[in-house]
């Protein structure tokens, strides 16, 4: 295992620890995701199916980064890195979006941005960042 993917193994075992703590999830991000797809491009079984698995996945939060960083360290690297993707749920959108709601309130201190929950997505979106698909 390359000295990259260890790191990123670690930090993302703390960042679901983290999540896991905090109660995140992926799931609303996938269940937009979902709804979008459905209504503007296409809607049938196999979409409502393959939705339903990154839902579930995705409702795992924390469990399914860390199933995702324990991957890594088994040279899983795309599979891991997609676990990631789904258990913070696009956790860069979502931390840009509070950025946004933030400063549109007025209300952009680090306090009220910076929670347990927004430190592991910020470390969820490091360990994929670092890790090196070969």
């Amino acid at each position: 295992m390359k000295l990259n993917d260890k790191s990123a193994m670690i930090i993302a075992i703390v960042a679901g620890i983290l999540l896991i703590i905090a109660g995140v999830s992926g799931l609303a991000t996938w269940e937009t995701i979902k709804d979008f797809v459905t209504t503007h491009v296409i809607d049938n079984n196999i979409v409502q199916i393959v939705f339903a698995i990154l839902i579930f996945i995705a409702s795992l939060g924390g469990i399914a980064v860390i199933a995702g960083g324990l991957l890594l360290g088994k040279n899983k690297v795309g599979t891991g890195k997609f676990l990631i993707t789904l258990g913070a749920g696009l956790g860069l959108i979502g931390l840009i979006f509070s950025f946004i709601v933030a400063y549109t309130e007025q209300n952009l201190s680090l306090g009220s941005f910076l929670s347990i929950g927004t430190i592991g997505l910020i470390l969820s979106i490091i360990a994929r960042i670092i890790t090196k698909k070969e």
